[in-house]
């Protein structure tokens, strides 16, 4: 395996110095990408560290985050866990069983093996590019190594925390994709970049980026590479292993990491000769000669189904695939040629049934085709492989007739009992390539305004055909806008119900007609939860809090304009020119007892902010406060929380002050609130650790926490109303859970797309939550 592109040496053979960050110590790269990249995160290293290698989470010092839009320099952020080394697992038992491996079949050991040796190597670079031509077996092999290297592997140098499929992906879904598969929650690359900033370490493995976006997108390999993948390889915790071959994606990847290491599958020292053969001589089909396809896996099986091939071996793989694909092509019937010119023309992976309801294609002639074809790697999901035989049989067949392609499809649609197409009743996969088909006829294809077909097709083709438009240079409409913030290329949106629901969230005051209609089948699905009010903001990250004292009956609302007053039953803005602010990350926002409020953002750092004349503490109280990872304030009531698990309660009128015994968490706090309750006043508190506690000062703390999840919570709220003392939660993953006091199963678990910043609850019973690019108002049903 080679660690440099170019040179063909091993990194741990060289030893290039790395760029510098700003305070001088050796740092990761952090220059200016080119157009279009995002801007990298920098990290201040401990001395001796080779930037582009592995780096400990605890040998990082700080973080500093690009510029933001005004080009305002991000706050430097130091590491909690600097100088703190992960704990390792616990031994396993002497007499215990190490862990086996799946089969790799095609002789493909040899490849495996240097995989796991790469992810063990603490020296190794961070990316590791898996090469070779269409065929040689690279998806296969990726998809080994994670099924291999469970998350939860008993060996921390063997796990693969998410494998990500690129295939037909733009950069938003497969953002949207990558954030659900590693627990977070993000719809841009730079949100993602934010949630992987938390020390974790992690391994992702990305297959198929050549086949991202699809023919109608084909610049979106390279873009994907460039602007989401390029940003991550910044990320000194985190190791990346992609599938590309040489062109312009990998490309991107290799100037971004010249060092990184390439497998290259068609090189022969990966492939084991005699067990290649013996795995070719199990190959159902016509007789396969070794020696002519190795070490290609995809030659052996379209060899199989060619009769009398015999490829010559000296060609380079991609020409002998060319004159195997020509030699198949030519020995195929001709009753068969239609199908498989219209399974060609789908742009993309179909079934079987569907495949049989296109242009050219029946029940009888797919099943004959199908025979002629080596098995797909995803059952029952057809594509022409290698891509030279693709590639031949798109040449030789006549142009896709994209308005006949859709009719034929869209025959295939359930009919409503007035007639019009049941969209609901059709399977997502059929109303997918029907909008595939309109959005290549035209990008502006009415078909996108038809809210029903976005909730019931497969998400991936609609971000797609979004994107289509969007790159076409159309304008775009209000649908696209909340189908990018709802980030619905998600596992728990796969329910139309509740990308019905979210819609009408990022929808409300937007598009009247589209809301009321995904409101209406929320309702008949029985969602527990609806949306009020949005407000969306021209820039800027949000905040959201109740006001206190003089700004009581307010709400107080921070966006890219600064700190506003609106009315918290309808978010409608109050001042007409907000307090000047710049908060570019803020982590939590609370009105205080002084009648101003008090700031946290990122960095830690905690400021005072001034409401109507009123400030947010008195002067030289915030330099009393030690290290504050939380804030919550309510009436007469201040609560901090602590990096070590602490929190706490100060009464303002009297000093006094409270704190559990013991921290309820085991990490940093993370979140607050505070509210009056069975005559006292009740501390909710969320914790890195995923954990939800409430305690009331002077009393014990609840044996058990409240809540509990794997990820760390991001914002809490609590607050009594008509309905009872309602709780609210949101973790990193993305969930926001509603509770009522005592209905542990009749709340509602709610994803808007992003992972919810701050959470408050009004006296009426709504739950404010505050976005990175929207603020939304959201009320708990029944």
């Amino acid at each position: 395996m080679d660690s440099d592109n170019r040179a063909g040496t091993r990194l741990a053979d060289r030893a290039e110095d790395g760029p510098t960050a700003p305070d001088g110590t050796p740092g990761t790269p952090g220059a200016p990408a080119t157009p279009g990249t995002p801007a990298r995160w920098q990290y201040l290293l401990d001395d001796g560290l080779d930037p582009a290698g592995r780096i400990p989470v605890h040998a990082v010092r700080a973080s500093v985050p690009p510029a933001d839009r005004t080009g305002t320099p991000g706050a430097r952020r130091p590491n909690p866990r600097h100088g703190r080394p992960l704990p390792g697992p616990a031994p396993a038992p002497a007499d215990a069983p190490a862990p086996g491996l799946p089969p790799l079949g095609a002789g493909r050991r040899p490849a495996g093996r240097a995989l796991l040796s790469w992810l063990e190597d603490t020296r190794a670079p961070r990316l590791c590019r898996i090469a070779g031509s269409s065929g040689s077996g690279r998806t296969h092999l990726l998809t080994w190594l994670a099924a291999a290297c469970p998350p939860d592997h008993p060996r921390p140098g063997r796990r693969v925390h998410a494998l990500l499929d690129a295939e037909g992906l733009t950069v938003r879904s497969a953002t949207a994709r990558l954030a659900d598969l590693l627990g977070l929650a993000a719809g841009e690359p730079a949100e993602l970049l934010e949630a992987l900033q938390d020390g974790t370490p992690r391994t992702v493995v990305v297959t198929d980026l050549d086949r991202a976006g699809g023919p109608r997108l084909p610049d979106l390999p390279e873009r994907l590479a460039r602007e989401l993948l390029v940003p991550l390889l910044s990320v000194p915790w985190l190791l990346l292993v992609v599938e590309a071959a040489d062109g312009p994606a990998a490309e991107a990847l290799t100037a971004a990491a010249p060092t990184g290491a390439v497998l290259d599958l068609d090189q022969p020292q990966w492939t084991d000769p005699a067990k290649y053969a013996a795995w070719c001589a199990g190959l159902p089909g016509h007789p396969v000669d070794p020696a002519a396809t190795h070490p290609s896996p995809g030659l052996a099986q379209l060899a199989a189904r060619t009769p009398g091939a015999a490829p010559d071996p000296a060609l380079p793989p991609a020409e002998r695939a060319a004159a195997l694909a020509g030699a198949w092509w030519a020995a195929v019937p001709d009753a068969e040629r239609a199908a498989l010119a219209a399974l060609a023309g789908a742009e993309g992976p179909v079934s079987t049934a569907l495949w049989a309801t296109l242009p050219g294609a029946d029940a009888r002639s797919v099943a004959a085709a199908a025979d002629l074809l080596p098995p797909p790697p995803m059952a029952d999901r057809w594509r022409l492989r290698p891509e030279q035989l693709a590639d031949l049989v798109t040449a030789d067949s006549p142009p896709v007739d994209h308005a006949a392609t859709m009719w034929e499809v869209a025959g295939g649609i359930p009919v409503r009992p007035d007639g019009g197409p049941d969209l609901a009743a059709s399977d997502p996969e059929r109303l997918a390539l029907l909008l595939r088909h309109a959005s290549a006829g035209d990008p502006a294809s009415p078909m996108l305004d038809e809210v029903d077909l976005l909730l019931h097709a497969e998400p991936a083709a609609v971000t797609a055909a979004f994107q289509y438009a969007e790159d076409s240079g159309l304008p775009t409409t209000p649908l696209a806008a909340a189908w990018h913030r709802a980030a619905p290329d998600r596992a728990a949106t796969a329910r139309p119900a509740d990308r019905a629901a979210v819609l009408h969230a990022h929808l409300t005051g937007r598009h009247d007609a589209a809301a009321a209609h995904c409101a209406e089948l929320a309702r008949q699905a029985e969602t527990r939860w609806r949306a009020v009010w949005q407000h969306l903001p021209a820039d800027g990250p949000c905040a959201a809090t109740p006001g206190l004292g003089p700004s009581a009956g307010h709400l107080l609302l921070v966006d890219g304009d600064g700190l506003h007053l609106a009315d918290p039953a309808t978010g409608r803005l109050r001042d007409d020119r907000p307090e000047p602010l710049h908060a570019p990350h803020p982590r939590a926002l609370t009105a205080t007892p002084f009648g101003g409020a008090l700031l946290l953002d990122a960095s830690g750092a905690l400021r005072s902010l001034t409401v109507r004349g009123a400030e947010g503490v008195p002067d030289g109280a915030l330099a009393a406060l030690d290290a504050c990872t939380a804030v919550a304030a309510h009436e007469d009531v201040m609560v901090f929380g602590r990096p070590d698990g602490l929190t706490t309660y100060s009464e303002v009128s009297t000093g006094t002050a409270h704190r559990p015994e013991h921290p309820l968490h085991e990490g940093p706090v993370t979140a607050l609130d505070v509210a009056p309750a069975d005559g006292g006043v009740l501390v909710a508190s969320g914790g890195e650790d995923g954990r939800v506690w409430t305690w009331m000062p002077g009393r014990p703390p609840l044996p058990a926490p409240v809540d509990q999840r794997p990820w760390p919570v991001t914002a809490v709220a609590l607050a009594g109303t008509p309905a009872g003392l309602l709780l609210a939660a949101a973790w990193s993953d993305g969930l926001l859970r509603l509770r009522r006091w005592g209905e542990r199963h009749h709340g509602a678990d709610i994803r808007l797309g992003a992972a919810v910043r701050t959470l408050s609850v009004t006296p009426d019973g709504l739950v404010v939550a505050a976005l990175p690019g929207s603020v939304l108002a959201l009320t708990l049903a029944g």
